[in-house]
Formats: structure tokens, C-alpha cells, sequence
């Protein structure tokens, strides 16, 4: 069973690659960001891959720190206005994400909105 550090490395090389789809996401995933308080899978998806694909280029990890159920990966995110610096804190049960709580400045990513 995958642990926290890679689940970690996983949520971001995932999105990179632009397959949220294979995201490792427990069904009752919750995501919590500068945009607000997103709970499921599926509306996670729904509301934030149209978001990612119109306003992120690339991301690149930076360090994995982990301890448990818990890791905390910081990572750059490149967009229209330039790199944009993230924290992500992932949360893992059962070999899935089942929580994530990014920290990052949303007035340097273009087009993005409130939840």
C-alpha cells in the first residue's frame, strides 16, 4: 500500500500530468484551499480540473516532508502571471487520499473564483 510521501508525490505528479481522473481520491475526499471547502470526489473534480486546465502550465515538486497519515509537499505552480509557490498538506487512509489543505497566494492565479 502506497504511503503518505507517495500519495503526496502522486496528488501533484497526477495533476501535472493532466489525468485527475487517476487520482488516488477516497470517495468522500475533502479539499480545502484560498478558494473555500470542497467534500467529494466527485464534485472536487468537477468544480476544480476545468479550473487547472485553463490556468495551470506545470508543476514541480520541491520537497516531500511525511509522518503518519500525513505529508506535507511543497511544490511551485506555474501559471499566466508567473510561478506561483504552494504548500499542500495530504492526508491518506487505506492507500487514499482523503484530504488535502493547500496554502498558496490565489491573487497571483488568474481566472480562478470562490467555491
Amino acid at each position: 500500500m502506497r504511503d503518505a510521501r507517495e500519495l503526496a508525490r502522486d496528488w501533484i505528479g497526477i495533476w501535472d500530468r493532466g489525468e485527475p481522473s487517476a487520482l488516488p481520491l477516497a470517495d468522500d475526499f475533502v479539499d480545502v484551499s484560498p478558494f473555500g471547502r470542497l467534500e467529494g470526489r466527485a464534485r472536487y473534480l468537477a468544480v476544480v480540473e476545468p479550473m487547472a486546465k485553463e490556468n495551470v502550465a506545470a508543476l514541480e515538486i520541491d520537497d516531500v516532508f511525511a509522518e503518519g497519515d500525513r505529508a506535507c509537499i511543497t511544490f511551485s505552480m506555474e501559471t499566466a502571471n508567473g510561478p506561483v509557490a504552494c504548500c499542500d498538506v495530504v492526508r491518506v487512509a487505506d492507500g487514499r487520499i482523503r484530504s488535502v489543505h493547500s496554502y498558496y497566494d490565489s491573487r497571483r492565479l488568474p481566472h480562478f473564483e470562490e467555491y
